[in-house]
């Protein structure tokens, strides 16, 4: 299985997870963290912006197409999007109660998301991107818990 040269899946993915942003935001739940050092703060936002572009279009993936072994993978692949997604939404829901600190969870779900998008798609660039939008987001997460 093959996609072109745009994931629409990811597309949609990605516009989703924005929107959740946008929508806690405007209700006053942003998780809006800053590292005091800088350095921290610029490769989050490398890993951030680079993994939805990452995600979207496969740039530096082999071949510039994103591709799957067979059908069972893709539908493995759509329905750990489909339950990572899910997951984000509910963690939302959870911390817009105030009830249950999930600050952690918000920011391991969009990195576990793009890890495996990087692994499933066979795209190096992404999760290697992941990895480090990963690593500097908990930082940031963690300074400010």
């Amino acid at each position: 299985m093959r996609f072109n040269w745009i994931n629409w899946i990811n597309l949609a993915a990605v516009v989703w997870l924005v929107v959740i942003n946008v929508i806690a935001a405007r209700k006053g739940f942003s998780d809006r963290f800053h590292s005091k050092r800088l350095i921290v703060n610029i490769l989050e936002q490398i890993g951030r912006y680079g993994c939805m572009a990452l995600m979207i279009l496969p740039v530096f993936a082999s071949s510039w197409k994103f591709a799957f072994g067979s059908v069972a993978e893709m539908l493995i692949w759509i329905s750990l999007t489909i339950l990572l997604l899910a997951i984000y939404s509910f963690l939302w829901i959870k911390k817009a109660s105030g009830k249950v600190p999930v600050s952690y969870g918000l920011a391991l779900v969009p990195a576990v998301l793009f890890l495996l998008n990087g692994i499933m798609l066979r795209h190096l660039a992404l999760a290697v991107t992941s990895l480090v939008f990963g690593i500097f987001h908990f930082l940031i997460v963690k300074e400010n818990s």
